[in-house]
């Protein structure tokens, strides 16, 4: 399967592509990291895209400093959305318009994250998660699999249902995912 990359998109030479991706408008991919302390240098990191990722426009999405900033098989990024370097994002996750995912964080499967959202670096979403328009992921939150967050700072709300009963996430697989997840985040 071919990829489609419009023609003002700007695609560093050295990012990675997998088959059937659609990079939108004046997207930006695979350029070195807003880090400062590593800005300038050379970095042995890239941008991985996987397949069947779509960028619909205007997304930044900066090159690793300590490993690959990953978009995940199928995940879906809205316009404008910013995904700092070293960030990994899991498959068939939704990052909607004008997110902004701060350096490190890690994005579960199925996640959906909600417009204008923004994530501290270095936060762990968990699977199946949804966060709701505008909220803000601090940097002592705990965002567990399955769960919706809202609000500034970030509140657990509720489970995600809708997004559990989709993915035929039952409550024996959730309790085992939040655990992995508690058992990650204390190491």
């Amino acid at each position: 399967m071919s990829n489609t990359i419009h023609p003002s998109a700007v695609v560093n030479e050295n990012v990675v592509l997998g088959d059937n991706i659609y990079i939108g408008p004046n997207c930006t991919i695979g350029f070195p990291a807003e880090y400062k302390a590593e800005f300038g240098k050379d970095s042995n990191y890239t941008v991985k895209i996987e397949d069947n990722v779509v960028l619909t426009g205007n997304v930044t999405v900066d090159a690793g400093s300590c490993r690959d900033t990953v978009i995940g098989e199928s995940s879906f990024l809205m316009k404008a959305a910013y995904i700092a370097h070293d960030v990994i994002i899991g498959k068939q996750s939704i990052i909607s318009a004008h997110v902004c995912l701060g350096g490190h964080v890690a994005v579960g499967d199925f996640v959906n994250i909600g417009m204008g959202a923004i994530v501290h670096p270095r936060q762990k979403i968990g699977s199946y998660s949804m966060i709701g328009m505008g909220t803000v992921i601090t940097k002592k939150a705990k965002v567990l699999p399955g769960r919706i967050y809202a609000g500034n700072p970030s509140k657990e709300i509720g489970v995600n249902k809708i997004g559990l009963d989709r993915n035929n996430v039952d409550g024996s697989k959730l309790e085992q995912l939040t655990n992995e997840f508690e058992n990650d985040n204390a190491n």
